[in-house]
């Protein structure tokens, strides 16, 4: 996916989810959900005021250090730290 598409889908997401359209799914754990839902305001910011950016690090760090206190959420872990490693979400 280019880096046009890419954006375009990330404020596709943000916005749904502000919107009420998208929301964290299925059983976890209440300082995952809080996390989570944290990253995505973070990323509505972001939405909003492009001049910015991007996510704040502090929101990227823990979102990544609350998922990897549990187990299940390692390899979405690995994944992200990938992510940020690469440089994708500049």
């Amino acid at each position: 996916m280019d880096d046009k598409r890419k954006k375009d889908y990330f404020e596709f997401l943000i916005n749904e989810y502000d919107r009420g359209d998208a929301r964290i799914q299925g059983e976890h754990p209440e300082d995952v959900k809080i996390a989570i839902d944290t990253f995505f305001r973070a990323g509505k910011i972001l939405v909003d005021n492009p001049e910015s950016g991007n996510i704040p690090t502090e929101y990227v760090d823990k979102l990544i250090s609350t998922l990897a206190q549990y187990p299940e959420y390692h390899e979405l872990v690995l994944e992200l730290a990938l992510i940020v490693s690469n440089g994708e979400g500049e």
